[in-house]
């Protein structure tokens, strides 16, 4: 297959964490998500009004995860962000964490039925999150960015599960109706603190443009178009490759060097979470061939028909 919708999709998500540190330096985290969220509703909104049949769509469930795996959840990285949290680890925390925590709530609720292999990989790739996290928690500035960053994988948790059983969205209405739904929330939230006091600058210009635009609505049409061509796994598989992306790109541009326990950690949680994204999931059919769909209908995409930002498709249903 032609590597090149793959290797974007992952710079893309990668670079989602590395901006947004940018980003939180040159505005607070608040102010930051309400520029993304507006920015990313003007142009979301006009797109999403071109796709027929708009008006059926879920709505107020779009609306629901919008507000966890948007507002909650990048609110909770972009503030911990702001305390010192590297990007790499931010990245690792939410990719490392949210597979564990949405297979626990979704089998809570009897969506789902684990099995016992999988709740050990899922275990040691929490452990490897952990073993990346320790050498941080000695600042406790730092500490308690991260644990707000762990606050924000809740969201996207509640996001995931929220999923679960919903119709087929077109990804240009899901993000519209997502973004839309966190820009509400954000930017009264922001004002009431007086957060929208900015100094114009070239970083803050360039960061918030690049997080509303190519990630917030370039990246669910990506998304929603590898979808179409291979397994829902595949394309998870894909996001193990992110924290070490956003590592290379937290060195490059920000010169930022890991520590060797976050390296070290950082493949623990990719080889355990890696071996669950692989395996058959035979209660949902994961492992037949991706369905033929009909012309610009997608395959339906986890979390309210696409990421509308840096979302995750971990639910044991999106395992094959």
């Amino acid at each position: 297959m032609s590597l090149t919708a793959p290797v974007l999709f992952v710079l893309l998500w990668s670079s989602g964490y590395v901006v947004g540190a940018v980003g939180v330096g040159a505005a607070g985290p608040f102010a930051l998500l309400s520029l993304r969220f507006v920015l990313a509703t003007l142009l979301a909104v006009p797109l999403a009004l071109r796709v027929p049949g708009w008006r059926r769509a879920p709505f107020r469930r779009l609306a629901l995860i919008g507000l966890a795996t948007q507002a909650v959840q990048f609110a909770g990285a972009y503030s911990g962000l702001a305390l010192g949290v590297p990007p790499a680890l931010s990245a690792l925390v939410m990719l490392g964490l949210s597979p564990l925590a949405s297979t626990a709530v979704a089998a809570r609720l009897g969506l789902e039925r684990p099995g016992r292999r999988t709740w050990a990989a899922l275990t040691v790739g929490a452990l490897g999150v952990a073993v990346s996290v320790a050498p941080e928690l000695g600042d406790a500035r730092v500490g308690l960015g991260v644990g707000l960053t762990v606050l924000g994988t809740l969201g996207l948790v509640a996001g995931t599960v929220l999923q679960r059983g919903a119709p087929p969205v077109d990804p240009r209405v899901s993000a519209a109706v997502q973004v839309g739904t966190a820009a509400l929330v954000t930017v009264p939230i922001t004002a009431a603190a007086g957060g929208l006091h900015l100094h114009a600058s070239a970083p803050l210009a360039w960061s918030v443009a690049w997080l509303a635009w190519p990630l917030s609505v370039g990246i669910a049409v990506l998304m929603a178009h590898l979808l179409t061509l291979h397994h829902v796994s595949t394309v998870s598989a894909l996001l193990l490759v992110v924290p070490a992306a956003t590592t290379l790109l937290s060195f490059a541009l920000l010169g930022q060097a890991p520590h060797p326990l976050a390296v070290v950690g950082m493949v623990v949680t990719a080889v355990a979470v890696g071996d669950v994204v692989r395996r058959p999931a035979a209660s949902t059919g994961d492992d037949a061939p991706p369905a033929r769909v009909a012309p610009g209908v997608p395959a339906r995409p986890p979390v309210g028909g696409a990421p509308t930002a840096p979302t995750v498709p971990w639910t044991a249903a999106h395992r094959a």
